[in-house]
């Protein structure tokens, strides 16, 4: 049987983490909660080879997720920070596939007790081995029915440190956090390193609308063309958004996020690129 063959990250869990997970120097409080659960989507037709050239594939690709996002208190210095994401994938040619992904378990320490900068180390662990097959619609002109890997979990294990340091105003309604993280990643894969800034303010006591600007790059880079890039080996971008959440009370928040991408610093390589609409629901106590 012959088989299509496509070398691609599971983006939508990267998105969605992007997105849900704000990264500041603040630690909870002892016995502090935050939950949130986020529905995301993304449909793009547009690819950036590895090379950073443009490709309309022919069909489009198509990834909703159901990240729940938590954080609590373990002490006054110390957060526990967990995610699990429920993903779907498919093009507009094949059917749709299913499963969880990358369990991420993290641990968040405040540097320093008179200001919110903190460090945090996250475990990201496969689900499965990264292989999950969608089938052709149709069959092709030889009556054969191909089939597309359209992994949820990138089959491999990977190691998050972050560095963030934040800043507010004296009446709490304006923020700014700065953060730098690396990606120590497993099987031989290039490790990654991000950077990025967040600016929020609060509107009328009960809307944020924080501006969100993300870069990703790698630290090799020698990988050829031609070789596999498969789960996002060599994927570079630009990023941007803004997110609200709004407080239903002292307890409850809607959030909404729109993520959008560009070249203004990285280069964009090896990713499909759109924009990614989310929305949920948040508790904090």
């Amino acid at each position: 049987m012959q088989y299509l063959k496509v070398f691609l990250f599971p983006l939508i869990i990267l998105f969605a983490t992007i997105w849900a997970q704000a990264q500041n120097g603040w630690v909870r409080e002892s016995g502090g909660l935050y939950a949130q659960a986020t529905l995301s989507t993304f449909s793009s037709g547009d690819y950036y080879s590895v090379d950073g050239r443009l490709f309309d594939e022919g069909s489009t690709f198509n990834s909703q997720v159901l990240l729940l996002y938590g954080e609590y208190g373990l002490s006054s210095r110390f957060t526990g920070i967990l995610d699990l994401p429920f993903i779907v994938n498919s093009f507009s040619t094949t059917d749709a596939v299913g499963g969880l992904g990358n369990l991420r378990i993290g641990l968040k320490y405040g540097l320093i007790k008179s200001l919110p900068v903190s460090i945090r180390i996250d475990i990201e662990i496969p689900t499965d081995d990264g292989v999950k097959y969608a089938h052709a619609r149709e069959a092709n002109s030889l009556g054969i029915v191909e089939r597309i890997n359209l992994p949820t979990s990138d089959g491999e294990v990977n190691f998050w440190t972050t560095l963030a340091a934040s800043q507010a105003t004296a009446d709490g309604k304006t923020f700014a956090s700065v953060f730098g993280r690396i990606n120590f990643r497993t099987q031989s894969f290039s490790h990654q390193w991000q950077s990025g800034l967040e600016f929020g303010h609060l509107f009328l006591n009960k809307l944020y609308l924080i501006a969100k600007f993300k870069i990703q790059d790698r630290f090799r880079n020698d990988t050829s063309v031609g070789a596999s890039f498969l789960y996002g080996e060599g994927t570079t971008f630009t990023s941007w958004g803004i997110t609200s959440l709004y407080k239903l009370d002292d307890h409850w928040r809607i959030v909404a996020s729109y993520a959008q991408f560009s070249d203004l610093i990285a280069d964009t390589r090896n990713i499909y690129t759109g924009p990614v609409f989310s929305l949920g629901v948040a508790l904090e106590r």
